[in-house]
């Protein structure tokens, strides 16, 4: 199973998680309300899930409550990738 690198970044006064996925980067906004942006994030996620399994790490988890909030979102998108992952299979 691949692992692909996730970071906790801010710009200016928003953070988001940064996934670095094939020479592009996802962003999934965690100080605004965006739920297009969410949403084309999951997109493109799933997109990725069909090439084959894989987990995000969370790199240099920081004490702060945006890196403890992003960490708590990427080990629940772990297991909802797990679950997409296993159902495509399922389905061919």
């Amino acid at each position: 199973m691949e692992t692909i690198k996730a970071t906790v970044e801010q710009v200016e006064d928003k953070h988001f998680i940064k996934i670095e996925v094939r020479n592009a980067q996802i962003s999934i906004p965690m100080s605004e309300d965006k739920p297009n942006e969410v949403k084309s994030a999951f997109n493109k996620l799933i997109t990725r899930i069909k090439d084959g399994e894989f987990q995000i790490e969370l790199a240099d988890v920081g004490e702060d409550l945006f890196s403890q909030v992003a960490k708590d979102y990427i080990t629940q998108l772990n297991r909802e990738i797990k679950a997409v992952h296993g159902e495509m299979k399922q389905f061919g």
